[in-house]
């Protein structure tokens, strides 16, 4: 009998590898289109969040599959920090938004 518990946890990490390279593939199409370095690009903030979002589900999917506790949690831990690191962009992103619409008035 399949173990449905083991194919979907399994499957969080991979989509999330997946997520990441195709993120990571597009980035790099835009870069050389744009003539700009890979890193400029992924910089982004549509571009960080959707590697943000891959790295999310990568994590996931080790805290599905891992037995230890420790280990979880540390996996837990790194999932905190990619959404404190998405939090900080959106919130930068605004500021910098808000700076730049007060600049043209």
């Amino acid at each position: 009998m399949i173990n449905v518990w083991g194919v979907f946890s399994n499957a969080l990490w991979i989509l999330g590898l997946a997520v990441l390279l195709a993120v990571w593939s597009y980035a790099s199409y835009e870069a050389g289109r744009r003539k700009l370095r890979v890193r400029h690009v992924t910089n982004e903030l549509g571009y960080a969040l959707a590697l943000n979002a891959g790295m999310l589900l990568f994590l996931a999917g080790m805290v599905t599959t891992e037995d230890r506790v420790w280990a979880r949690g540390l996996w837990i831990v790194l999932g905190l920090g990619v959404v404190a690191e998405s939090v900080w962009r959106i919130v930068k992103h605004r500021r910098a938004t808000a700076a730049s619409t007060d600049e043209r008035q």
